[in-house]
C-alpha cells in the first residue's frame, strides 16, 4: 500500500502546534448527546472548511484534548468519514484527511442531483407562506454574509437553503442521504466560494429557484435548480486546473473522461 505524501507530514506539524480548531468551531461538546456523531460534525467541517486540509495527518491527541472527549469517540467519527472518503485509516501509519478523488465527487453529484431535482418539483407544489418566509430570512443572511465575505457561514446558510428544499417537499431524512453521498462534492463547492462573482451567482441561483418555489412553478424550479447543480462542473475544472495539490493524481484524465460522458447523453 502507497504512503502518504511527505508534505501530510509537513502539514501535520502545523496541527500540532496551537488549537485544531478555529474558535467558532468550538461549541462544547454535550456529555447528554451521543459524542461520536458531535465529533463526527466537527471533523466534517473541518475538512470541508480546509481547517484540516487534504494530505493532513490527523493527531488524535490534540483533538481529543481540545474536544474534550476521549479516543472512543473520535474513532467511530473517523470510520464514519473514512466511509465517506473523507479520510484515510492507514494502518500503522496513522489516519489523514483524503485528497479529493474527482470520481467519488461525481458520485455525490449524481446522488445530489437526481434528490434534488425530484424534492425542488415536490416543494414547489408544497410550499407553504411558512416555509416562504424561511426561505426569505434564510436569502436575507445569505445576502449578507455574501456582502461580508464570510465564506464559512455563507456555506452554513447554503446547506440550509437546500435542506429546506428537501423538507418541504419531502423530509429531513431524505436531506441526510443527501448530506451523507456528497461528503467530497462539499469539499469542492466550499473551495470555489473565493472565486471571482461566485457568492453572488450562488444568490442569483438561490432567487431564481425560490421563485419557482414562491410560483408553485415545478418545472420552472427545476430548470433553475438544475442549472445551479451542474454549474458545479465549471467549478472543478477552475479549481483542478490551478490547485492540483488538493486532488488525487487522476484528476484531469477523470474530468475529461466524466465530462465526454455528459456530452454524450
Amino acid at each position: 500500500m502507497a504512503r502518504p505524501r511527505k508534505e501530510a507530514k509537513e502539514t501535520a506539524l502545523k496541527n500540532t502546534s496551537a488549537s485544531v480548531f478555529p474558535a467558532s468551531f468550538m461549541t462544547a461538546v454535550d456529555a447528554s448527546a451521543p459524542r461520536a456523531s458531535q465529533v463526527y460534525t466537527i471533523m466534517r467541517r473541518a475538512i470541508i472548511e480546509m481547517i484540516l486540509p487534504p494530505g493532513s495527518i490527523i493527531n488524535e491527541r490534540a483533538i481529543c484534548e481540545e474536544l474534550g472527549v476521549s479516543r472512543t469517540p473520535l474513532r467511530e467519527a473517523l470510520i464514519k468519514l473514512n466511509d465517506e472518503a473523507l479520510v484515510k485509516i492507514v494502518p500503522n501509519s496513522g489516519t489523514f484527511v483524503s485528497r479529493i478523488v474527482l470520481e467519488t465527487v461525481f458520485e455525490g453529484q449524481l446522488v445530489r442531483h437526481a434528490l434534488e431535482m425530484k424534492l425542488v418539483r415536490l416543494a414547489a407544489i408544497r410550499m407553504t407562506a411558512d416555509a416562504e418566509r424561511q426561505f426569505d430570512f434564510n436569502m436575507y443572511q445569505q445576502r449578507r454574509l455574501a456582502q461580508d465575505c464570510d465564506y464559512e457561514q455563507f456555506y452554513e446558510l447554503d446547506e440550509a437553503f437546500h435542506a429546506l428544499i428537501a423538507e418541504v417537499g419531502s423530509s429531513p431524512r431524505v436531506w441526510r442521504i443527501v448530506h451523507s453521498a456528497k461528503a467530497q462534492l462539499d469539499r469542492v463547492r466550499r473551495l470555489a466560494f473565493p472565486m471571482p462573482s461566485h457568492l453572488d451567482i450562488i444568490l442569483s441561483e438561490h432567487d431564481a429557484i425560490l421563485t419557482g418555489l414562491k410560483l408553485h412553478d415545478p418545472d420552472r424550479a427545476g430548470v433553475a435548480m438544475e442549472g445551479h447543480l451542474d454549474r458545479v462542473f465549471e467549478s472543478i475544472r477552475t479549481l483542478v486546473s490551478e490547485q492540483k495539490d488538493l486532488f488525487s493524481a487522476e484528476a484531469e484524465s477523470t474530468l475529461d473522461n466524466y465530462l465526454s460522458w455528459l456530452r454524450e447523453k
